[in-house]
């Protein structure tokens, strides 16, 4: 029940307009930074994972959009 409930609000997450800013901001780079990163994680190297995603999620506008939906 609990893998709904996630599902859900990674769903509303990514159709709402700061989900998309966002996944446009980790597409920055072809997207290979978040492939990268989401493998790493797949693979249990979560450390790696953030590292890899850092420079995008530290920036002021991810931040931002991050604050915004947490808000909602």
């Amino acid at each position: 029940m609990q893998n709904n409930s996630q599902f859900s609000q990674l769903k509303d997450l990514v159709s709402s307009p700061e989900g998309k800013r966002l996944l446009a901001l980790l597409q920055r780079d072809g997207g290979e930074n978040a492939r990268r990163a989401a493998e790493e994680y797949k693979k249990g190297n979560v450390a790696q994972a953030q590292s890899l995603l850092q420079g995008v999620m530290q920036s002021q506008e991810a931040g931002d959009l991050l604050r915004k939906f947490g808000g909602k």
